[in-house]
């Protein structure tokens, strides 16, 4: 369900119109994607949109770029555009294959699709909250050759050596819906979900004094929590942004450790070339090999419970 944020979504709108890149500001569960997705229609109508979900690893993000760029059929230099993507992306890869290779790549298709005369390519990035001071030239390089439009935690503005994108882009904040707003969206969650409250007026009432206008928030309520607990104010459980921030914090958290363990792998498969003792070579090889294949899927458990 999408309510509210007209004032926002036009402003996004304007800036992108007017060439200037864009950069979105909420905390979990206010609705940043909600509203991207609602834009993208009007976007599309405007220019082509580069969709990509999230800006780190820098790696994956410049995956989900150049593959944007092939269902646009935007070539990229050297590399041609069959009818296999996955093709075309392993091409891609052996001919630029570093990151920063594979950036100016792109940053060179961008900008000679700009140079064709045609309103400039917007690229979408739907959580851009892992940027890094390291890819900031690289952002500042696309923000040239197209128009940016990213999606951040406010906490992100903050982060060392990425101030001079932002002064690139233009600041749209996302507060919390107004109390109509709010009643809105949860009288149509309820009818999306089948909830039926026998005091309609004082549920909706109490959701939006829970949820203090926060989108993903009434969400939460309304789809998990009993109408009658809301009514009678019984304990409602944690909020959707404070719920998110825990998981991720169990995320980071369980990083030193996997670090340390893959270290300890290396060590040991490095020791056990050293001393010639092929057990420990054999045995740090394959800790190795699972800290590749089991550190990625452990922390997306650990971070989704």
């Amino acid at each position: 369900m999408f309510v509210g944020r007209k004032e926002e979504g036009r402003a996004v709108l304007l800036s992108v119109r007017a060439g200037r890149g864009v950069v979105l500001v909420g905390p979990p569960g206010y609705g940043k994607t909600a509203l991207l997705q609602e834009l993208r229609p009007a976007l599309e109508a405007w220019s082509v949109v580069l969709w990509a979900d999230k800006l780190s690893p820098f790696g994956a993000f410049l995956k989900d770029l150049f593959r944007a760029l092939w269902d646009a059929r935007i070539p990229v230099e050297g590399v041609g555009l069959s009818k296999d993507p996955e093709a075309d992306l392993k091409a891609w890869g052996r001919r630029y294959p570093s990151n920063d290779e594979k950036a100016k790549s792109l940053v060179r298709a961008l900008r000679a699709y700009a140079e064709r005369g045609v309103n400039r390519a917007a690229v979408v990035v739907d959580d851009a909250t892992g940027v890094q001071g390291s890819m900031v030239p690289w952002l500042v390089a696309l923000a040239e050759a197209a128009t940016l439009v990213l999606a951040v935690h406010p906490d992100t503005l903050k982060k060392a050596n990425t101030k001079r994108l932002w002064m690139r882009l233009d600041r749209v904040d996302l507060p919390p819906l107004s109390p109509k707003e709010t009643r809105a969206l949860a009288e149509a969650l309820m009818e999306r979900y089948g909830v039926v409250a026998e005091d309609k007026e004082a549920y909706l009432s109490r959701v939006a004094a829970l949820s203090a206008g926060v989108p993903g928030e009434v969400e939460r309520l309304v789809r998990y929590v009993s109408a009658e607990d809301i009514v009678r104010n019984r304990d409602v459980g944690t909020g959707y942004a404070e719920g998110l921030a825990r998981r991720e914090e169990r995320g980071l958290a369980l990083a030193p450790i996997l670090l340390v363990a893959g270290g300890a792998a290396i060590a040991a498969r490095y020791l056990g070339l050293a001393r010639g003792e092929m057990d420990l070579y054999v045995a740090g090889g394959l800790g190795i090999a699972l800290f590749v294949v089991l550190s990625p899927w452990l922390r997306k458990a650990v971070v989704a419970q």
